[in-house]
């Protein structure tokens, strides 16, 4: 009752309403409070940087969520999704959250810290899986905003290609339309695309090191 204030337990004995309204008090009361309170918290955690433009809304799933996803489409997600809740785990990641002394530089062009942002839009070592897909990203973003995608600044192409709707619903009606899917289909493509080959050049690379020997007692 305090948490919620819905007032004393005195006051609605002598205020009783019907159960009707009660439950429509108490239902907006909850919701009040935790939308609140996941907004405030939301900008406090790093791993959360792409969900902060999207206000909580109870009882609503995100819209990238609400999009009826083949099978192929809902493989595809797993990898939007782990960037998009800050779980996907690049090596700045790793040194942030190891006990031990991490190298945060990434792994397969060995050029600059691997950040989502060098990782989904930078790394050389993935241009050449990058660069035909982002040629129908740039299209279908085109043609819904009549602007060209490429003239972004980096971090702002990093949020839509991760998290689209929060740029796009200013120019579409609904979520459900057909060129935002068609947009977010494609950034699912390229996502799961980076992602498959990451994994195989880590996992080269791992077995081209030469293997460690141990060290000699005296």
């Amino acid at each position: 009752m305090w948490k919620y204030e819905l007032g004393t337990v005195a006051y609605l004995a002598d205020n009783t309403p019907t159960k009707g309204k009660w439950e429509t008090r108490v239902l907006k009361a909850v919701h009040s409070y935790w939308r609140d309170q996941i907004d405030s918290l939301t900008p406090l955690y790093s791993t959360l940087f792409f969900l902060r433009q999207d206000k909580y809304v109870p009882g609503k799933i995100l819209p990238l969520l609400s999009l009826e996803h083949t099978a192929r489409e809902s493989e595809r997600l797993k990898t939007k999704v782990r960037l998009l809740t800050g779980t996907y785990m690049l090596q700045t990641k790793r040194k942030n959250f190891n006990q031990y002394d991490i190298n945060p530089t990434c792994q397969m062009c060995g050029e600059e810290n691997e950040t989502a942002e060098h990782f989904v839009l930078k790394c050389s070592a993935l241009h050449s899986v990058r660069q035909s897909i982002m040629v129908d990203i740039e299209r279908q973003w085109e043609a819904i905003t009549e602007a060209s995608f490429t003239t972004l600044p980096v971090d702002e192409q990093l949020c839509i290609l991760i998290n689209s709707w929060p740029t796009l619903k200013t120019f579409m009606k609904t979520h459900l339309s057909t060129e935002f899917h068609e947009f977010e289909k494609h950034c699912g493509r390229l996502l799961y695309g980076l992602d498959r080959t990451r994994q195989l050049l880590l996992v080269t690379n791992a077995s081209q090191r030469p293997p460690r020997t141990k060290h000699k007692k005296n």
